[in-house]
């Protein structure tokens, strides 16, 4: 084998020896290589090792969406009033949807 064709890179890259192929092209002789083995794809779950954490296997909590601008121009009006009303006990009912899931309707 003196001339390696485009047919046959295609055909030792379909079949996974394109290194064997230029090593004895070059009049070397291929050691048993070992072919790579395809990484399997990573998992969404986690892992911690100590007591107190996630079992294994649980997926992260889903990414909190953002407030809209009126949901954050009511919440500051909100905080202002009652900070002008001298503190005074209040009952918490929030309704995005970081404090509540699903909001309140």
């Amino acid at each position: 084998m003196t001339d390696l064709t485009p047919e046959d890179i295609a055909a030792a890259r379909r079949e996974g020896d394109l290194v064997a192929l230029l090593l004895m092209s070059a009049g070397l002789t291929p050691a048993a290589v070992p072919k790579q083995r395809t990484p399997e794809p990573e998992t969404d779950n986690v892992h911690i090792a100590h007591p107190g954490a996630w079992p294994t296997g649980a997926s992260r909590p889903a990414l909190v969406a953002a407030a809209s601008g009126p949901q954050v121009d009511a919440a500051l009006n909100e905080y202002r009033c009652w900070l002008m009303a001298d503190r005074p006990a209040a009952g918490t009912h929030c309704p995005c949807h970081g404090c509540t899931p699903g909001g309140i309707t």
